[in-house]
């Protein structure tokens, strides 16, 4: 009896281990059979560079931050004349205003200059990403073409990839497309007028934050 047990419960393992072995040669089946990754490879930072459109931005954006630091360097003139005309005429003027006019010509060359500087430097970098977006967004559908016609599954930029075969590489392929659809970017100018603008929104933003404190 103990004979028959042990040989129906050898039969029952010997099931067990052909069954998970047929679900093994199963799952390594599917897994051949299915699809394989198709991996595709990119750098828009060559893309915007090299592109037509790409190349129109450095020249641009010289021209943008030469108008602006010429509008800046004119105020920045301006400010130090009113400075020396204050100087030169403080004695003449009542205590009233002569406490008043320094207050504002040093609250200038304090905090309104160097504030103009700033929101300058940070509306030039962001023309330059605007305009390079611009070519981002019409390099997209080009991308989506090239992964449908090559059946890959994912696109990835090369900043992202440690290594990579060169086949896996679509960048001059992209530049290609994308010269032409465009050959030029514009790089968004940047005027004085518009720093004092954003100037004033702020010091308004201030004051309100201040007030309901």
């Amino acid at each position: 009896m103990r004979k028959s047990i042990i040989a129906i419960t050898g039969a029952a393992l010997l099931g067990v281990a052909g069954f998970a072995g047929q679900a093994t040669f199963s799952a390594v089946e599917a897994q051949s059979d299915a699809k394989a990754p198709v991996i595709l490879t990119v750098s828009m930072e060559t893309v915007i560079a090299q592109s037509k459109a790409g190349k129109t931005i450095p020249g641009q954006a010289e021209q943008v931050r030469n108008s602006v630091t010429k509008e800046l360097e004119a105020e920045q003139a301006k400010l130090q004349k009113d400075i020396e005309n204050f100087q030169k005429n403080a004695e003449l003027m009542s205590e009233e205003v002569r406490q008043k006019t320094g207050q504002e010509l040093q609250a200038q060359a304090q905090y309104a200059m160097p504030q103009r500087q700033q929101i300058a430097e940070q509306a030039f970098r962001v023309a330059i990403q605007n305009a390079q977006v611009k070519i981002i967004n019409e390099a997209q559908p080009i991308m989506k073409d090239i992964i449908e016609r090559r059946g890959a599954t994912v696109m990835l930029d090369t900043t992202s990839v440690l290594y990579a075969a060169v086949e896996t590489d679509v960048t001059q392929e992209v530049i290609a497309a994308l010269d032409k659809k465009m050959d030029t970017v514009e790089v968004q100018k940047i005027s004085l007028a518009e720093i004092e603008k954003q100037l004033r929104e702020a010091a308004k933003a201030q004051a309100e934050a201040a007030k309901n404190q």
